[in-house]
């Protein structure tokens, strides 16, 4: 994975940056600051691929919720569920967001610890469907696809100015050695993208192994998947 300066990331930033921040920079003059001094900032998606080439190749794109319920349709068909379907509660709870915005967060270790359900069962729309049709359907998901977190330089050109002013607050705030201040700022940020987001924008790739628990399903999951097609690229 590339590790480049210039790209704004929980993992190299330095205690000296931080402290430099505090003194010299208002919160006014904060983003103009970052893009300055960093051409990107380290940003992370998981998702549950069945090509992840077709990440690095067209990128990322809101769901197209019509088109994932077909492939949840075509789901049902295949394990034979012959019972209702409602669709309509979770259509309208997505409308308008997994449509239209792609969300990505600063910390990868949150979809560890946090929000392991991106990566277990690849789409929260798919999720949602299948616990409002049969429970048993989640079994499906969960072995379907590759377990992926993907990091992503996101240049700044790219993300609206607003979505990054709250990391000026969360370094004030900050307290403790520098892996406590790195949490504090990046832990529990997301980063919410309009429309596509080129997959050239990848910077590295990793398949989660760690036993995680699915408060979806009231137990834990260990992913067994450690390679992809890409891995050896």
């Amino acid at each position: 994975m590339n590790n480049s300066p210039s790209v704004f990331a929980k993992k190299t930033l330095t205690k000296k940056e931080l402290a430099n921040i505090r003194k010299n920079v208002s919160r006014s003059n904060f983003v103009e600051w970052l893009k300055h001094n960093y051409h990107a900032i380290r940003c992370y998606h998981a998702a549950r691929p069945t090509n992840i080439d077709l990440y690095f190749d067209n990128g990322f794109r809101p769901s197209d919720l019509q088109k994932s319920f077909a492939s949840f349709e075509i789901l049902l068909k295949e394990i034979g569920y012959k019972g209702p379907v409602d669709v309509q509660e979770t259509m309208e709870l997505f409308e308008g967001k997994s449509n239209r915005f792609i969300y990505f967060i600063l910390d990868d270790y949150d979809f560890i610890d946090l929000a392991p359900h991106y990566w277990i069962y690849g789409s929260e729309f798919m999720l949602c469907l299948a616990q409002n049709t049969a429970y048993h359907i989640k079994e499906h998901l969960r072995n379907t696809g590759t377990p992926t977190i993907f990091a992503c330089d996101i240049p700044f050109s790219e993300i609206d100015d607003r979505e990054l002013l709250s990391l000026h607050d969360r370094i004030l705030d900050a307290t403790g050695t520098i892996e406590q201040m790195r949490n504090n700022i990046f832990s529990n940020y997301s980063i919410i993208i309009e429309g596509h987001l080129d997959g050239a924008y990848i910077s590295g790739h990793a398949h989660p192994t760690a036993r995680v628990y699915d408060a979806h399903d009231s137990r834990y999951y260990t992913n067994h998947t450690q390679t992809c097609s890409r891995c050896a690229m």
